[in-house]
């Protein structure tokens, strides 16, 4: 005990708390430090000596990867909290010190980034012009593990991902369909009684394996007859797929409102066939633990007025 207490007080670093989060998210040594920037030995050295200043085990080796100990668990759960005041605090001080009222960084995915931000953004300008905003694009589990951090305050993601952690906080906004979208002058616009199975015999543009939505797309065209090509690409890029679209007789699959800006753009066609009951469930994600300032909460408010006024439920 009184080791523990000594340790505690005299040697424990912020980086020991990061490495506990991160070896925690991702269960895996080789995935936590390129996510830290720093090496694998690094990494296997700072958890050795945390562990052995505290004379207790935190992470078993196993062949579903490291696995926090009872300890292990216990350490994680207050390391967040810890993090998270930190990264309160330190958000606090910047806006203090800039003479603004607040600071929100807003974590989002590529589907609602020309739909909901753009219009969100001039809407604050407008009406809280002290107020800045950090916006972070990316796939769900990447903006998830930086709630968890204290590096986003709010996550505009999908909510029909698997089961988020009780730490998590949700409020559904809209459902968003999936369509099928090809390049302007693709040789299926024309096409007469256009039917699902006339896709297979083109290239495709898909979402990552990782990606939510990748498996239900998937198991959407088996089951109309489509023969998945194996010509394709998998991105989470909504420019890359675009530009692979522009370029190939690729067919891809983005939300409405993505699809619908590009089209408006003269960028791609909208091909006539419903993907019945395919769609992202866009819904707003915090880290329920964490205490917002009345101006973020808000702000949280302000984002679901954005989507009413946008008619996009």
């Amino acid at each position: 005990m009184a080791k523990i207490d000594q340790y505690l007080r005299s040697n424990l670093k912020l980086r020991h708390l990061q490495l506990l989060v991160t070896l925690d998210e991702f269960r895996h040594i080789g995935k936590a430090a390129n996510y830290l920037n720093v090496t694998q030995p690094a990494i296997s050295k700072t958890l050795a000596d945390f562990e052995e200043g505290l004379n207790v085990r935190l992470f078993d080796r196993t062949t579903r990867g490291m696995l926090p100990t009872e300890a292990g668990v216990c350490l994680v759960k207050h390391a967040k909290k810890i993090l998270n005041e930190i990264a309160f605090a330190r958000d606090e001080l910047v806006a203090i010190s800039e003479g603004r009222a607040t600071r929100i960084a807003i974590g989002l995915l590529p589907a609602v980034s020309l739909s909901i931000l753009p219009n969100f953004v001039a809407r604050v300008e407008n009406e809280m012009i002290s107020t800045s905003i950090s916006a972070r694009e990316g796939s769900s589990d990447v903006l998830l593990s930086l709630l968890r951090t204290g590096e986003l305050d709010v996550m505009i993601g999908n909510l029909t991902a698997k089961p988020l952690g009780i730490e998590f906080r949700t409020k559904h906004l809209y459902k968003d369909p999936i369509v099928v979208v090809v390049k302007k002058g693709h040789p299926l616009i024309e096409k007469q009684e256009l039917d699902w199975k006339d896709l297979s015999n083109f290239p495709m543009v898909l979402p990552p394996e990782f990606a939510t939505t990748r498996n239900v797309i998937e198991e959407f065209l088996l089951f109309n007859r489509v023969n998945l090509s194996r010509r394709y690409v998998e991105s989470l890029s909504t420019l890359t797929n675009i530009g692979v679209l522009q370029e190939t007789e690729s067919i891809g699959f983005l939300s409405r409102q993505v699809a619908e800006y590009f089209k408006k753009a003269n960028l791609v066609d909208i091909l006539p066939l419903n993907m019945k009951n395919i769609y992202i469930d866009i819904g707003l994600v915090w880290y329920a633990e964490r205490k917002l300032t009345p101006s973020q909460q808000n702000i949280i408010f302000m984002l679901e007025e954005t989507v009413n006024k946008s008619n996009l439920k």
